[in-house]
């Protein structure tokens, strides 16, 4: 090697070291301004979980007492898990059914447009995908819905369903913190949720975005005659602002438009990309954080943080040097990374990070084509999945991580041969059950369909994809729909009947099965009284107590899918570094 060469040698290697470098510095500073933000905002939620009056209450507190007289309901009508459920589940059903028909008959209500409407089955999965607060989309058309449908059901039930799940965690940390046999009211948390937290946030950032760029009107399609191929085009526009705004803050993450946030109406630029980064992150970390002031130990609030920014940290940098060094045998850019499917303007870093917070979260949005990530980048992504969403989503999130740490007190109680107990309250038989119930329906929710569907012909032949990248991609289709986060793989028909109705009760059962569980548990602490904090048997606020939280996650969320992770992605994985080792030879 000449010097010439050597130089040429040197500067190409610093160039990709550069890029390395800045691209975990962009990965830090998003997790560094969510983390402030979400910190600053854990005091306010904290106040909530409390029962206490927030800045919002004056205004607030007569809105929500004016729909309470409406119904005829109370704060202080205290309701055990039975009434909680039933009036959850009812409210939800009703909803549902009407944002079902609404979809139907689109076509006569106004604003329909040139809509081209959607199939019974794809209505069933669009109504439970948002409902759930899953947003799973089996469409890429926004011309499917009109814009009254996108504004009445789809909006409002990302609404619906962000507030549904926040009211279940203030049941649930309010049958921990109380001993009064109720964990309660489902309606006054529901308005609580909705006008202390999440209208106020929306509006906020649906304000940010149209500043941003974003459009926000009720106007007709645009149509555009293309320059080359003088084709005719209808461009939607739509409230896009509001329902980008709601789809963040609520962690739904169903977009607009079919490419999601890669549409650049729903997210221009790398500003837009921040923000909608922090606005899905901050409710479910915020939530975690306050969980320290609630029960009055600010050291478990960041334990939890510790616990879950671990696997933040990891999945975010796995998948960025996943999609960073590339598969060079298959040129896909050994200088820049895998590149495709990936917005020039945002990039590798800034694109793995939102895919991996949207799978750390429930929210599901996307800014990159994931079906072209490569392996070693889907494993990233996919790990926030098969652990049910370590940070979980709008309340879902506090009711999924105490379910590990219950499970978590007991096995470590065992190992030093003391009672299992959890802020001063003695955890019985009936709570690991259903703890460990819980635990153990995800898996089969994702396992079981996933056989299934392997053994049916006809199915698979819609698949495009190498046989390990298929197994990947439905294990990522029905991990998103058992999880509730939404997020989509893609590389086979994902609008079929089967699909349809199948993720529709995966999304049903994975929602509203492990809420009861949870709920059950809340009721179960309700009736117990604190014991002195002095007595704790195990100290679940040090970091002795997050290792053994992040082992027993792992053991549990991610064991129970090693031999599907072996033949899916794994495979793919090793294949292409057989690909490079075959090249080098």
């Amino acid at each position: 090697m000449n010097l010439i060469e050597y130089e040429a040698y040197f500067w190409a290697k610093f160039f990709v070291a550069e890029r390395a470098v800045s691209g975990v510095i962009i990965i830090l500073i998003y997790l560094i301004i969510a983390s402030v933000l979400a910190y600053i905002l854990s005091f306010h939620i904290a106040k909530i979980y409390l029962d206490e009056k927030t800045v919002f209450s004056k205004i607030t507190g007569r809105i929500i007492s004016f729909f309470e007289r409406m119904i005829g309901e109370s704060p202080d009508h205290g309701m055990t898990f039975k009434e909680y459920f039933i009036n959850l589940l009812l409210f939800n059903f009703f909803a549902g059914l009407i944002s079902f028909l609404v979809i139907m008959f689109q076509k006569y209500l106004p604003f329909s447009y040139d809509t081209v409407g959607m199939s019974p089955s794809l209505d069933f999965n669009t109504v439970v995908s948002f409902l759930t607060n899953t947003n799973l989309q089996h469409y890429s058309n926004p011309m499917r819905l009109s814009y009254f449908s996108q504004t009445f059901v789809i909006t409002g039930l990302m609404f619906l369903s962000a507030g549904t799940g926040f009211a279940a965690s203030m049941a649930f940390v309010r049958g921990i913190r109380t001993d009064t046999g109720n964990i309660g009211n489902f309606y006054h948390d529901f308005l609580v949720s909705i006008f202390d937290l999440i209208l106020p946030l929306t509006v906020i950032l649906t304000v940010i975005l149209i500043l941003a760029g974003i459009p926000e009107t009720m106007q007709r399609y645009i149509t555009v005659n293309a320059f080359l191929t003088n084709k005719v085009y209808n461009i939607p526009l739509g409230p896009v602002a509001t329902l980008e705004a709601i789809k963040n803050i609520g962690t739904n993450g169903g977009g607009f438009y079919g490419a999601n946030a890669a549409y650049p109406f729903e997210n221009p630029d790398w500003f837009t990309n921040l923000v909608e980064f922090v606005s899905f992150v901050i409710i479910p970390l915020a939530s975690l954080i306050s969980l320290g002031i609630v029960f009055g130990d600010r050291k478990f609030g960041r334990m939890l943080y510790w616990v879950v920014m671990f696997f933040f940290i990891f999945d975010a940098l796995f998948a960025f040097f996943g999609e960073f060094a590339g598969v060079p045998f298959l040129h896909l850019g050994y200088y820049t990374g895998n590149m495709v499917g990936k917005e020039t303007a945002i990039g590798i870093s800034q694109s793995t990070i939102f895919a991996v917070g949207a799978t750390i979260t429930s929210t599901g949005a996307s800014n990159a084509a994931l079906v072209s990530y490569t392996p070693a980048g889907i494993i990233g992504v996919l790990i926030g999945l098969l652990l049910n969403d370590p940070l979980g989503g709008v309340g879902t999130g506090v009711l999924n991580i105490f379910m590990y740490i219950i499970f978590t007190v007991f096995i470590a109680s065992l190992m030093v041969g003391k009672l299992p107990e959890i802020m001063s309250l003695r955890i019985s038989s009936k709570e690991i059950k259903y703890s460990t119930l819980s635990l153990i329906t995800h898996p089969l929710l994702v396992v079981i369909p996933l056989g299934i569907t392997l053994m049916i012909p006809h199915l698979m032949s819609s698949f495009v994809n190498p046989e390990s990248s298929r197994i990947t991609e439905l294990l990522y289709e029905f991990a998103s729909a058992a999880s509730n986060n939404g997020s989509e793989m893609g590389g086979f028909i994902t609008n079929q009947p089967f699909f349809n109705y199948l993720d529709g009760v995966l999304m049903l059962l994975g929602r509203y099965l492990l809420m009861a569980f949870q709920l059950i548990i809340a009721q179960s602490f309700s009736v117990k009284k604190a014991k002195a904090q002095y007595y704790r048997s195990i100290d679940t606020s040090n970091w002795i107590f997050g290792v053994l939280l992040i082992a027993a996650m792992i053991l549990i969320g991610l064991l129970s899918y090693f031999p599907i992770i072996v033949l899916g992605p794994l495979l793919s994985w090793a294949h292409d570094f057989n690909l490079i080792l075959e090249a080098m030879v």
